[in-house]
């Protein structure tokens, strides 16, 4: 009884001992395995926080590569500069035949679109493209205007300007292209204002002093002209100018020479009996032999080439608040020959204006009038206002011009041309006594324009 009471206090001891042991080893598997979990939450953590860190990374060199796109595309952008009009015109003509039959009428709508943009090739060139309405089937070159109601056929459209700008110097641009006019000239009507001169120009400009050079290409080889056969027609010429200003007022004086080679004895209209190689479909005003003096067959030729000595002068000045602009404009053709009809050299254009205040802001607005006389062989027929006159020389009258903008971007236009034809190269039929000399000729513009 003894022994069984002693082996069990050596079992209760020894029991007693052994449960805090074995309590002691669950508690470091517990925390063994509390551990493996926090080290496993610790590698899952490191992982996303590995991962948030490339992801942002990647954000970043996304979000950096695009503001250096949109930082490419500005620059890009910023290089070209777009610019644009659309005109709706409607148009009325009276015409008077000669003095024994009826004025011939005509009333039309047309419009005319020009889109360009300039482009900034580098800090010292520029290239300049422009497309606008193709001025009918023939691309006429001296109109943008499409007349509407041609059973609503497809209107055309051609390459208005296309050249580019090199600012060689501060003060030189050397221009190569089909680009505007590169010569200075007044309001009046001695140029189309839709030309635009086809081969390379010099513009110097350094203070009030501006000099212009040129030399452009109207035909390659075209004629059969006795005169000048298979030969180039170029336009070379230049101009010197000042330009003072004498504080709100400027005045522009110039003067230049322009040489147009080898259109003397052009074929200018065809006979059935003689086939004729026509040059520019007509004479536009000039004068013609067509006597047969330079070939046989019938033909009618041009009688003249043309070196046309030009002087211009034009004061812009404030007449108390409102603006104003007098122009002179006078030119004449040192080749001019005698006109067979009127038996004199016809080669002095003139024409002067006044226009007072200027349309431009908005609700402003502006008249304007202008007396022209152009002689028949003053101007070269195809450099003529396609309007003035029927689009000829041989004529003379005045010009009404209003202006008025009612609101940004766009104005409204009113143009009269009273004019009259054949001033110099009419004749008067004996028998008859019908008349071509003096005829009158009156278009009326009404013009609706907007500006982009």
């Amino acid at each position: 009884m003894k022994r069984t009471l002693i082996q069990m206090a050596v079992a209760g001891v020894l029991t007693a001992m052994a449960v805090p042991a074995v309590a002691q080893n669950a508690s470091l598997d517990q925390i063994q395995r509390e551990l493996a979990e926090i080290r496993a939450k610790n590698e899952r953590l490191e992982a996303e926080v590995e991962y948030l860190k490339e992801n942002t990374k990647a954000q970043r060199k996304d979000a950096a590569k695009e503001v250096m796109d949109v930082e490419a595309l500005k620059t890009s952008t910023s290089k070209f500069t777009w610019s644009g009009d659309f005109r709706y015109r409607n148009e009325q003509i009276e015409s008077q035949p000669n003095s024994i039959t009826p004025e011939h009428t005509q009333g039309r709508d047309r419009i005319r679109l020009r889109l360009g943009v300039s482009a900034k090739i580098n800090d010292t060139i520029t290239g300049r493209f422009q497309i606008a309405t193709a001025g009918g089937a023939t691309a006429d070159p001296r109109s943008t205007n499409q007349t509407l109601g041609e059973d609503w056929s497809r209107k055309s459209i051609g390459i208005d300007q296309a050249y580019v700008d090199w600012k060689a110097l501060s003060s030189l641009n050397i221009l190569l292209g089909k680009m505007p006019q590169p010569w200075t000239r007044t309001a009046g009507y001695l140029w189309d204002g839709d030309l635009t001169a086809e081969g390379a120009a010099l513009k110097f400009a350094k203070g009030p002093l501006f000099v212009n050079a040129f030399y452009d290409w109207l035909n390659e080889r075209h004629g059969t002209g006795v005169s000048s056969p298979r030969s180039d027609t170029k336009l070379v010429g230049a101009q010197v100018g000042f330009k003072p200003v004498f504080g709100t007022s400027t005045l522009t004086v110039a003067a230049g020479y322009f040489d147009l080679t080898n259109v003397e004895g052009e074929q200018v209209s065809a006979n059935a009996a003689a086939p004729c190689t026509v040059y520019n479909g007509t004479f536009f005003g000039n004068s013609t032999n067509g006597n047969s003096t330079y070939a046989a067959g019938g033909c009618t030729y041009l009688l003249s080439d043309f070196s046309i000595v030009n002087a211009l002068a034009q004061f812009d000045f404030t007449a108390g608040s409102f603006p104003m602009s007098l122009f002179v404009d006078f030119q004449k053709n040192l080749d001019a020959k005698t006109n067979l009809v009127a038996n004199e050299t016809l080669d002095t254009a003139f024409a002067a204006g006044v226009t007072f205040n200027r349309a431009s802001a908005p609700m402003s607005w502006e008249v304007g009038v202008i007396y022209q006389k152009a002689e028949a062989d003053s101007v070269f027929g195809q450099f003529h206002d396609s309007d003035f006159g029927g689009g000829r020389t041989d004529t003379s009258g005045f010009v009404v011009r209003l202006g008025f903008v009612p609101a940004a971007s766009w104005i409204l236009n009113a143009t009269l041309f009273i004019n009259e034809q054949n001033n110099d190269t009419g004749a008067v039929t004996p028998a008859t006594g019908a008349s071509t000399i003096d005829l009158d000729y009156k278009r009326l513009q009404l013009d609706l324009n907007y500006r982009f």
